[in-house]
């Protein structure tokens, strides 16, 4: 069974940190970005199965790259090659803010689900086994 690939993109260095550590000892391999655009770019050049972006980034928020995501679902790159995302890549959004509001929104949007920040490492166990094994 190949080894799940989760990338963190949260402008909060320290919670990508912990969150690289925690994920990477559940055995996942861990790619990390510190903004959106960072995020497009890892995207871009390699094959990830879950999503766990930040709402609140400097250069564009969780929503818009969730956006892109679905974009590139449905076109192919600038550069004429096929998209690297996986089809089958579950999003999470994170914030600070959370309630059922933002919640229902990122849901609308496409997300599976929003966690309130910081993060439970119990919830974020939980739902790493459940959406990378189905």
């Amino acid at each position: 069974m190949r080894t799940p690939t989760i990338l963190i993109a949260d402008d909060d260095r320290h919670l990508r940190e912990s969150l690289h550590e925690f994920l990477a000892d559940l055995g996942c391999d861990i790619a990390e970005a510190g903004n959106g655009t960072d995020a497009i770019a890892v995207l871009s050049r390699m094959r990830c199965d879950l999503l766990l972006s930040d709402v609140d980034m400097p250069d564009m928020t969780g929503f818009q790259l969730l956006s892109w995501v679905t974009d590139q679902g449905l076109i192919q790159t600038p550069n004429h090659r096929p998209s690297m995302l996986n089809p089958s890549m579950k999003i999470v959004l994170m914030s600070a803010r959370a309630d059922q509001h933002l919640g229902r929104e990122a849901q609308r949007a496409g997300a599976i689900t929003l966690l309130a920040k910081p993060v439970e490492l119990p919830a974020i166990t939980s739902l790493v086994h459940t959406l990378l094994e189905q």
